[in-house]
């Protein structure tokens, strides 16, 4: 099994890290896409997403005990922030795969979803979804995978100032 050298160069690091956290992402996004057709995909999706901050977390303490606790704080919060990068470009890459040749109607679906359990939709906004819907004109696959990148990516650096706020005040002890 392969180990990290958390001692290396913080850019190296962050790039060998984003190989395993997209991986958890690309599950996240699998277990997104297919919720609808196997429900206990669902809880899954749950778990990953508090699972996420917590694997950054983890990273960032490793970082901080292998240079003896002498990280700074930006160090930790700039490797949650590229290990994010990283492994959000390996989940856009998953998703827009299995979104555009195993799903293609996905956001239709989900739309026509919504439609259908929304009660507290107003009139003008339901028509407008309808005429969404009837035009095509829904975000295409890549679209759609480029938003999901979007957002992880400022997930991760927000909640990477969080994790590494955490990480750092950890009681660290010398052995």
């Amino acid at each position: 099994m392969y180990r990290f050298d958390f001692k290396k160069n913080i850019y190296s690091l962050s790039a060998e890290l984003g190989i395993p956290f997209g991986f958890l992402l690309s599950a996240l996004a699998l277990s997104l896409v297919f919720y609808d057709k196997v429900p206990l995909l669902s809880l899954l999706s749950i778990f990953l997403l508090l699972l996420a901050p917590v694997v950054l977390c983890i990273f960032q303490r490793k970082r901080f005990v292998a240079l003896n606790g002498f990280a700074l704080y930006s160090e930790l919060w700039i490797l949650a922030i590229f290990t994010t990068l990283g492994g959000a470009l390996i989940m856009v890459l998953v998703s827009y795969l299995t979104i555009h040749f195993f799903r293609p109607d996905f956001l239709y679906e989900q739309m026509r979803l919504f439609l259908d359990h929304s009660p507290t939709l107003d009139k003008e906004t339901a028509q407008t979804f309808e005429k969404m819907i009837s035009h095509r004109a829904l975000p295409t696959a890549l679209e759609f995978s480029m938003m999901l990148f979007w957002l992880f990516a400022c997930l991760g650096s927000l909640g990477g100032a969080i994790t590494a706020f955490i990480a750092e005040k950890i009681p660290y002890k010398q052995k």
